[in-house]
């Protein structure tokens, strides 16, 4: 991992200790490799989804607003991690919870609404 990648993981684990947590059993599964970049963002997503509630107003503009700056990173890997690790997560961690959905679809920026949206829509 690239201290880009580890630098945008450690605005989640230094917001939640749930995700933290998350983040380090599956560093420590994967040891002595290094976890896959979108798994290990799919961890961050699913475990965003499920502290949703925890987080203030504020902490969530700023997480979604990190969303989507990753979204929109110039690295590929960053930006490829984020949209199919982290906001694939999030869709899958809301299916079939029309509320969660809905607030998650709310808060994300534009570009990685478009990728939730279509991810949700993909099939239909």
């Amino acid at each position: 991992m690239n201290s880009l990648t580890n630098s945008y993981i450690s605005m989640f684990t230094e917001r939640s200790v749930y995700i933290k947590n998350a983040v380090n059993r599956c560093l420590d599964y994967w040891a002595p490799e290094q976890a896959p970049l979108i798994l290990l963002f799919s961890v961050i997503g699913k475990s965003l989804a499920n502290q949703f509630n925890i987080f203030n107003d504020a902490d969530k503009a700023m997480l979604f607003q990190h969303i989507e700056d990753g979204m929109l990173s110039n690295d590929d890997d960053l930006a490829t991690a984020v949209a199919t690790g982290l906001v694939e997560s999030l869709v899958n961690a809301s299916d079939g919870n029309d509320e969660l959905w809905g607030k998650i679809v709310q808060n994300l920026g534009i570009e990685s609404q478009k990728h939730a949206i279509a991810w949700r829509n993909f099939g239909q």
